[in-house]
């Protein structure tokens, strides 16, 4: 029966994608983060709705009379210059081919959306329904697992969808960081109370959720979203209050083995996971001193022989204590040293201006908006984008999800928002010849 309805709602959806490009490319984002297959058992799960989705977003946009302008800045061409570079790296990986291949296209695809919302979206509706895409799959996760783990008084530990980037408990934790902000953005534009009562409380799940998963990285990042309103906060007295509240509600839930874990946190030296992080960090480290250029390439370091081959050279790091390699291949655990590794340090300085220019970007378009921030939405979004992007660089950092879909579309997103600002203040500028333009 489920499957039944929800085969039906994709039709139904079929038919919106056709007509408008931008919710087709909305819906091609949200069934890459929701995974249908997931939640379906039947025929519904045989069908590739992503597939479908991107079809009809590629196709709405050649057939689309009056196209966007090309997004034409920094930012745009650093992306499509990394993805470019992954595709020499993985030409040159010293890894098995075939297997760094098949992670080349699953990237590949991931920067194909990147540039059909870059070319796509410019105008507050195109920018809301992608919000709503990332809210209502990434969020929606959040609510559902949010309540298991209320039901179960903090006994069920909270995990992605199975066979997808998000199924690590870690990775969702980051994922739901960066979905709150996005959901705090799209309650300020409801008029509508009962929908900002509901976007609220989707946020306020995400929070539950974050913490149902028992991930550190995802209590950092928690932590960075957390502080950032409270600082921009104007009433930080009644905030901390409510913090406080839903701080002694949470210790109700909370079981002893989540405190046991977040306690490592105070003496990273005796946590084993973490210094094993360390050892990783070292070898993929010294993976680009070999491959300086072009790295290994995916995940190059995580095969076995590879990873024991460069571990001959570990005492060059001696002065960093941490365990002995082993003979397993372990992943990075950081979005940096991540690319590092895979990519060299060449493609980690291009990841690096990525990270630099979505920034400057959305402080650029704070600081142009900020006099009129109570009615301006770009302000709120720019704002919001940015936080996401903390709550990734900060837990990311012990993490390996430098090519988590939902980071590249928020960067194609506050491309889109830079090109909307700058082209409306050249409209601007003509009424008036003394107020600025984004360069």
């Amino acid at each position: 029966m489920r499957d039944l309805v929800f085969v039906a709602i994709f039709a139904l959806l079929v038919v919106f994608a056709i007509r408008r490009p931008f919710i087709g490319l909305s819906l091609w984002l949200w069934s890459g983060l929701f995974v249908p297959a997931h939640w379906l058992g039947g025929f519904g799960a045989s069908i590739s709705y992503n597939t479908a989705f991107a079809l009809l977003a590629m196709l709405g946009y050649l057939f689309l009379r009056n196209k966007p302008q090309f997004p034409a800045t920094g930012l745009f061409f650093c992306v499509i210059l990394f993805c470019f570079h992954t595709f020499l790296t993985t030409q040159f990986t010293i890894a098995y081919y075939e297997l760094v291949w098949l992670e080349w296209v699953k990237f590949a695809k991931i920067i194909l959306l990147f540039i059909f919302l870059c070319l796509l979206v410019r105008e507050k509706p195109h920018f809301d329904m992608v919000i709503w895409a990332v809210v209502l799959s990434v969020g929606f996760y959040g609510c559902v697992e949010s309540l298991k783990f209320l039901a179960s008084l903090g006994g069920h530990k909270i995990a992605g969808p199975e066979g997808h980037l998000l199924s690590d408990n870690n990775h969702l934790a980051v994922a739901l960081c960066m979905t709150i902000p996005l959901a705090l953005y799209l309650a300020k534009q409801q008029s509508d109370k009962w929908v900002k009562y509901i976007v609220w409380g989707i946020a306020a799940a995400c929070v539950i959720a974050v913490l149902g998963t028992h991930s550190r990285g995802g209590l950092l990042g928690l932590l960075i979203v957390g502080g950032y309103f409270w600082l921009r906060s104007q009433h930080k007295m009644a905030s901390l209050v409510v913090i406080l509240l839903l701080g002694v509600v949470m210790l109700q839930y909370l079981p002893d083995a989540w405190f046991d874990r977040m306690n490592t946190l105070e003496n990273v030296e005796s946590d084993g996971s973490f210094m094993h992080r360390v050892t990783a960090w070292k070898i993929h480290t010294l993976m680009a001193m070999d491959h300086p250029i072009f790295g290994g390439g995916f995940k190059a370091a995580q095969h076995a022989h590879l990873w024991q081959l460069t571990a001959v050279n570990i005492g060059t790091f001696d002065f960093i204590p941490s365990p002995e390699p082993g003979e397993k291949g372990l992943a990075a655990h950081s979005i940096y040293f991540q690319v590092i590794g895979d990519q060299g340090f060449v493609g980690f300085f291009i990841f690096a201006l990525i990270l630099w220019l979505t920034y400057s970007q959305l402080s650029t378009i704070e600081k142009y908006y900020k006099s009129d921030a109570q009615t301006v939405w770009q302000y709120d979004l720019a704002k919001m984008l940015k936080v996401s992007l903390l709550a990734f660089c900060s837990a990311g950092a012990a993490l390996s999800l430098a090519y988590l879909e939902l980071f590249w579309a928020l960067v194609a997103v506050t491309n889109g928002l830079y090109l909307h600002c700058r082209a409306a203040q050249v409209i601007d500028n003509k009424k008036n010849e003394a107020q600025p333009i984004l360069s």
